[in-house]
């Protein structure tokens, strides 16, 4: 038999005095992103591949986010009606106290008496999980306003996390009183 060594990669055990090659960025992305999809990834894998992601598109989600808030405040309904809610108590919501912002945390959004309502920009899947984090966090402001309640008494945290469970069951019906309606008017019912 003859050696066919001479056809394959010469290798070398020795230490390079080159640097390490830097590995292909989109090819590491997209590994890093199929091992998080297929649930391969290590926790501190998956929270580093998450925070660049976050880092980088940082002023992207923000713009994107400010965008669909001023739509939100102008256009959507339950963001309006909360809006004016607030606006009888003496106070405006607005662009300017309502902020879109990069999180560390895994919250959508949160509201404080001071700073206002918070958005994170790189937590929200859509426009829709927007104007619910919004509405939420309206409903917090409102609270705060109309009863001075104390967020760090527990009577009243769970007050206001009970009154936004009731004013979504109250949303729901009514949206799907007008779907029960419009499909009435559909099939000629009505």
């Amino acid at each position: 038999m003859g050696d066919n060594t001479s056809s394959l990669p010469e290798t070398t055990t020795s230490p390079s005095s080159t640097e390490p090659a830097v590995p292909d960025k989109d090819f590491y992305n997209w590994s890093n992103f199929f091992s998080i999809l297929t649930g391969s990834a290590s926790p501190s894998a998956r929270e580093a591949y998450f925070n660049a992601r976050d880092t980088k598109f940082e002023e992207r989600d923000c713009k994107t986010c400010e965008k669909s808030r001023d739509w939100l405040l102008e256009n959507s309904p339950i963001i309006r009606f909360m809006k004016h809610n607030i606006n009888l108590l003496g106070q405006d919501i607005n662009s300017e106290n309502v902020r879109c912002k990069r999180c560390t945390t895994k919250q959508s959004g949160g509201f404080d008496a001071e700073y206002g309502i918070m958005v994170c920009a790189n937590q929200l899947r859509n426009q829709g999980h927007l104007e619910d984090t919004m509405a939420h966090e309206m409903v917090h402001a409102y609270d705060h306003l109309r009863f001075k309640l104390d967020p760090l008494d527990l009577r009243h945290a769970a007050y206001t996390s009970l009154n936004i469970v009731r004013r979504v069951q109250i949303r729901a019906g009514i949206l799907h009183a007008r779907s029960m309606e419009h499909h009435a008017a559909a099939a000629g019912v009505c």
